[in-house]
């Protein structure tokens, strides 16, 4: 009983830590802002570019490209999975920046 509710409270803090990490309400706007950090990192006039989109940021562009890639997944567990992956090798933002 004790193993079960810790493999639960690890399961609720891997699927909130990026909107606490972040300040957003949603996992998915979580990971736009990640994406954002990263695309905009060591480039001129990034402080000014991150703080516009970082205003249309609301998650649903992430949402979508989430439900088009895993569409069986919920898009809070897809979010969380993707932030972590960019956490972990931020070149992949690069990649899929590429793909779109």
């Amino acid at each position: 009983m004790k193993s079960v509710f810790i493999l639960i409270l690890i399961l609720i803090i891997f699927l909130f830590y990026p909107q606490f990490n972040e300040g957003t309400d949603s996992s998915c706007a979580s990971l736009e802002r990640q994406v954002l950090r990263v695309v905009t990192e060591n480039k001129e006039d990034s402080l000014f570019l991150g703080l516009l989109f970082e205003g249309f940021s609301n998650g649903a562009f992430a949402q979508e490209m989430v439900k088009s890639k895993y569409p069986k997944l919920p898009p809070m567990i897809g979010c969380s999975i993707f932030y972590y992956d960019m956490l972990i090798n931020p070149e992949r933002v690069l990649n899929l920046k590429s793909n779109l």
